[in-house]
Order: structure tokens, then C-alpha cells, then sequence
């Protein structure tokens, strides 16, 4: 699971830049991922949390520094803050995919992955700006 972990990685990182994680792949952090406007900054990092099922598991959730609002100042739609991961404090935006239409292959790009986790319910949830 391991190697298939990190050629998603590599898939990740074309697309979005260098990505920190640790040596088992349990969480991966996006560095300055680039907001669409309707935020309070131009780019943002996201925790993602890997569980552990992955693939057969999508991740849940995902994380952003405290502090993460809209540009008017207001509270974001199903988003809370204080949960602590990595020894820090994130906002969590609470959204899931459903295992029913959450589909991986054993070859990486005819299936679900951590990319198509990322732009089908990350950059989708982050483009609505409410």
C-alpha cells in the first residue's frame, strides 16, 4: 500500500506543488494550495488524513489552519475549528463521500484516488465559498 501511496503523491504534487507528509503516509499536507476568491487568504495549507483502509477507505474530512473564513468575515459552512492534529490546532470542513460512489482500482488512474479526492470534494467544496 505503501508504493501506491506514494505514486499518488507524485500525482498530487504535479498538480498541486510540493506536498509535506511522513514516512507511512497517514497524512499528507498541501504547502500553499491556491484558493478560488470568496476567502480570507489567497492560499491555504490542508491536512488530509489517510485512513486506515485506504484505498478501499476514502479520507474524510479535511483540515485547514484556525482562522479559515470567508471574505466577509463570516463562519464557513459545515466548518469548525479546535481539532487538534500534528500537535497543532486545524478548521475542519465535514464533508465525506460516500462509499457506495467512492470507487479505487488497482491501476491508479482508471480508478479513485487521493487526486480525485482532492479536486471532486476539496477544490468542489472550496469553490462553493459559503
Amino acid at each position: 500500500m505503501l508504493q501506491r501511496k506514494l505514486a499518488e503523491i507524485e500525482l498530487l504534487e504535479k498538480k498541486y506543488g510540493k506536498i509535506e507528509h511522513e514516512p507511512s503516509l497517514e497524512w499528507i499536507i498541501f504547502k500553499e494550495f491556491k484558493l478560488p476568491k470568496g476567502w480570507n487568504r489567497a492560499t491555504t495549507e490542508i491536512l488530509i488524513m489517510i485512513p486506515p483502509g485506504y484505498p478501499v477507505t476514502p479520507p474524510d474530512n479535511f483540515y485547514v489552519p484556525v482562522g479559515f473564513r470567508l471574505e466577509s468575515g463570516a463562519m464557513p459552512q459545515s466548518y469548525s475549528e479546535n481539532q487538534n492534529h500534528l500537535g497543532r490546532q486545524w478548521g475542519v470542513f465535514s464533508v465525506h463521500i460516500q462509499k457506495e460512489t467512492w470507487s479505487p482500482s488497482t491501476d491508479l488512474l482508471s480508478g479513485d484516488n487521493l487526486l480525485t479526492y482532492m479536486m471532486v470534494v476539496v477544490e468542489k467544496r472550496l469553490e462553493e465559498a459559503n
